[in-house]
């Protein structure tokens, strides 16, 4: 498998698997001084960029957004740079608040200076305002500056237009999206008179890059994901949630990093921005507004049987509501009602009396729910529907829990299901709930709700009658319960004792249920259970059991621990071909494994990783979109990213990701990766020069048990060599050789082939000879293991062995290429964590703009650090540099 083929291969199964707006002042006298300071961290750096370009070149800019997405901070940070820049600038602030329909030219008038002769004479009315500005302007320049330009009443938005046609004055001026077509506005950037600068909402990856710089320190990424789904793509919002979930304490900090540690928080302060913003909506729009917080999401079809037409353009034009087009169940499309807030839904229905609301529920209950409608506002209307105790069909409460599980809400998928047990009756229907109910918990960590729910869900099914849709579905609880107990017993022996107590009740029935082939089923599962146990002796029987008659979706669960167990055995082409394959089969079956795609995704990161295929393993890491993200435990996230800076050794930027691991680890241990993550950020720690640090970590490795994941105990004993080559410790040799025995023993060829490559190399670097028995042994196993890495451990060996400097060199090189970057052969110096960093990725032969772009710095950084290295070592080129480094 060369390096293109994988990163393409690896392309393709990605492919496969892989509100409240901004509170405004009313419009009074026009300042002009330099504006309020923008929040300390920029929303949208992209845009402030974009604005000031376009205003210090003299042009008049419409920034045109929906609410709360950024439009006034950028603004903000643009004039106050661009006053910084400029003495001489004025800025003129008015506002359109408050004026719309209101008395004509309002909001204009402090710009006149003597309104009573002025008002009544059109031209005398222009003339007056270009006078006015004139003389604020002086000698100097002027930009007016206009907030909600959509509020401006007729009069002055044609004065305005006028203005800036006529050269008169420079405007920056924030619109809403909902009226950037119409007049006088369209016409404006239309005729290119004004630029227009559109801000969209929030990405998921600009939120986090927001948070980390407002926070000041990492933010594990479940934190990042919560707190953008509550935003909405708000910036406001997003800003809102941060203070909201600080005073209540559910944010907090953890080794250094901020973790969500859940909890209900206060949204008062949204709830009165929600009201601001809504004290301009007439009468009409309020009633209308009543019916959208109750009903919506609703196709706009059933809404207007409601409510009068007039009414939902006046919500759309203030923002409060959304229209999109969503495709329905019988392949066509229909426009989707839903508003752009829950801040907005709080605050009406605070208005509505409940016999009201179950009447308007009722209407929207009755009607379908289209494909791709917000997920939040379908959760949050059967929510309200359970709450009030009105009968919702199974099919729609199904809807929303699917929905609450696809954008990660897994305590809303308990509120939800807790919510309809309260009337289901006992059987098939209360033991999906508790299913249901039993994985949201697993991911919330509740493993011992968990339990309960799966056991409780085991008895309701347990006496029959079984058809293929009940008997699937007590498989399914067998499956999570037997999950459930491995890793919270680390036992699997144990746990497979309960998957045989739950299937029992099949046994009887197996005569009838033909179709089901239930006993393939629960081998699938008992060897999922060992394959994550590290049990590789079950290897054939589950590549067998990947070729069986069980259901697809369920062998995907198969499939990463038997790709694991190739990785480990060194036949990682197989392992490779088995994540690709099954990454087409996880996203067929998606709705049947919602996890299948970040389990496979997660055996192809390890099989691409130990291959030595670094590029396709950033390309595996490389982001999806956020309408479909993929189910993966967030501290896996990190954890990734933090072995990915390891293998390109960017030491620095893989403490940061492995240290944010270790917090969200210490909140929980789902996957059972704590001992794994811990070990590699102890062989970050070291290379870093952090020697203390890289021992205490390696002592919590060593005290965390080794729970459900066995399966990669191998690669956290190689990762402890690495830890123990960086900190130069002296039982390297002597654990490398308990190593390589122990993954001889149980057929690890891979293990043992980088182990016997550790000792070979610490052998030489105390000045000792390769062992040619060891040397013979690791011919032996490159015989056996594929992938680049192995072939490059070998040529390594096969260096050493021969005692060439120069070809051990160029072998190390090749190694470092390949994810391993071993310490320097000569005793420490002096080095600061960075120039450490630096000199290293310099000697593996990287240029300095390249060290710049890995580690996010300028050439000029780079070479400054570089600088001093050469000074500290007393060298004067790379090549010395590698030389005594190497």
């Amino acid at each position: 498998m060369t390096t293109s083929d994988a990163r393409a291969r690896a392309g393709r199964t990605r492919a496969t698997s892989a509100s409240v707006p901004t509170q405004r002042p009313a419009p009074t006298t026009p300042t002009t001084t330099t504006p309020t300071a923008a929040p300390a961290s920029v929303m949208n750096p992209a845009m402030v960029e974009r604005l000031v370009d376009s205003l210090g070149a003299g042009r008049s800019v419409l920034v045109v957004g929906d609410a709360g997405t950024g439009k006034t901070q950028a603004v903000a940070r643009a004039l106050d740079r661009l006053s910084t820049a400029h003495d001489d600038l004025t800025i003129v602030h008015i506002s359109g608040t408050g004026t719309h329909d209101a008395l004509p030219l309002g909001a204009l008038e402090p710009l006149l200076d003597d309104p009573d002769e002025a008002f009544g004479d059109l031209a005398a009315t222009l003339d007056a305002l270009a006078s006015g500005i004139e003389r604020r302007r002086g000698d100097g320049r002027l930009v007016l500056r206009v907030e909600d330009a959509h509020h401006l009443d007729d009069a002055s938005a044609r004065a305005l237009e006028w203005l800036v046609r006529q050269g008169t004055v420079q405007v920056v001026a924030t619109l809403r999206l909902s009226w950037a077509a119409r007049a006088p506005w369209a016409a404006l950037w239309k005729d290119d008179v004004v630029e227009r600068l559109d801000v969209g909402p929030l990405t998921r990856e600009t939120a986090e890059r927001w948070l980390v710089a407002e926070l000041g320190g990492p933010v594990t990424a479940d934190t990042t994901h919560r707190l953008w789904r509550a935003s909405g793509g708000s910036a406001m919002r997003l800003r809102e949630a941060v203070h909201d979930a600080l005073v209540s304490e559910a944010l907090g900090l953890s080794n250094g990093v901020w973790v969500w540690r859940g909890g209900a928080t206060s949204q008062s302060r949204m709830l009165d921005l929600a009201e601001l913003d809504l004290q301009g909506v007439s009468p009409q729009g309020r009633s209308a507004l009543e019916v959208c917080a109750v009903v919506c999401p609703i196709a706009l079809e059933v809404l207007l049987d409601l409510v009068p037409a007039a009414a939902v353009d006046e919500l759309v034009l203030a923002g409060v509501v959304t229209t999109t087009t969503a495709p329905t169940v019988t392949g066509g499309t229909v426009r989707v009602v839903d508003l752009t807030t829950p801040a907005y839904a709080e605050v009406a229905r605070a208005w509505i009396p409940a016999s009201r609301q179950r009447e308007l529920l009722q209407r929207s209950l009755d009607a379908p729910v289209a494909h791709g409608v917000a997920a939040g506002s379908l959760i949050r209307s059967v929510a309200l529907a359970i709450d009030l105790g009105m009968d919702v069909p199974a099919a729609r409460v199904q809807q929303a829990l699917e929905a609450a599980f696809a954008i990660h809400q897994y305590d809303s998928v308990v509120m939800l299901a807790t919510g309809a047990l309260a009337s289901a009756p006992e059987g098939p229907l209360a033991a999906r709930l508790h299913t249901l109910r039993g994985n949201a918990r697993v991911m919330l960590t509740q493993l011992a709700e968990a339990e309960r729910d799966f056991s409780r869900a085991a008895e309701l099914l347990a006496p029959g009658p079984f058809d293929v849709e009940t008997a699937s579905l007590l498989l399914h609880v067998a499956d999570m319960a037997t999950l459930v107990a491995h890793r919270r017993l680390g036992d699997v022996d144990r746990a497979l004792a309960v998957l045989d107590g739950i299937v029992r009740p099949l046994q009887e029935a197996d005569p009838v249920l033909p179709v089901l082939r239930w006993r393939d089923e629960v081998e699938v599962t008992r060897l999922i259970r060992l394959g994550y146990a590290g049990r590789l002796d079950t290897l054939d029987a589950a590549l067998a059991a990947l070729e069986g008659g069980a259901h697809p979706a369920r062998r995907v669960s198969l499939a990463p621990p038997t790709a694991m167990a190739l990785g480990e055995s060194g036949r990682l082409h197989q392992g490779f071909a088995v994540c690709t394959r099954f990454a087409e089969i996880a996203t067929a079956h998606q709705d049947h494994h919602r996890w299948g795609r970040g389990e496979v995704l997660v055996a192809l990161f390890f099989t691409l990783l130990w291959s030595g295929e670094i590029e396709a393993v950033r390309a595996s890491l490389a982001p999806t979109s956020d309408d479909e993200p993929i189910t993966v435990e967030w501290s896996t996230v990190h954890a990734a990213f933090g072995l990915l800076a390891i293998a390109e050794g960017s030491w620095s930027e893989a403490r940061t990701h492995l240290a944010t691991a270790r917090a969200r680890f210490d909140e929980t241990d789902l996957t059972g990766l704590a001992r794994y993550s811990l070990t590699a950020e102890a062989t970050a720690a070291a290379a870093c020069g952090d020697t203390a640090t890289a021992r205490d970590l390696l002592e919590q490795a060593a005290r965390t048990a080794e729970g459900s994941a066995r399966a990669m105990e191998g690669d956290v004993r190689v990762r402890r060599l690495d830890a123990l080559g960086w900190l130069r410790s002296p039982d390297l040799v002597t654990e490398a050789r308990a190593v390589a025995r122990w993954a001889r023993e149980r057929g690890a060829a891979r293990v043992e082939l980088e182990a016997l490559h550790r000792w070979l190399d610490a052998t030489r670097r105390t000045g000792g000879l390769p062992d040619p028995v060891l040397v013979t042994r690791v011919r032996e196993l490159g015989a056996v293991c594929d992938g680049e890495r192995c072939a490059a451990l070998v040529a390594h060996v096969e260096a050493m062995s021969a005692q060439d400097t120069d070809l051990a060199r160029i072998a190390e090189r090749e190694l470092n290429r390949r994810g391993l970057w071993l310490p320097p052969l000569g005793a420490p110096v002096a080095l600061t964590a960075r120039e450490q960093e630096i000199a290293s990725l310099a000697a593996g032969g990287m240029t300095s703009r390249a060290i710049a772009q890995r580690l996010v710095l300028s050439t000029r950084t780079v070479d400054s650090h570089l600088s001093r290295v050469f000074a500290k070592l007393g060298v004067h080129s790379r090549e010395e540099l590698a030389n005594i480094l190497r």
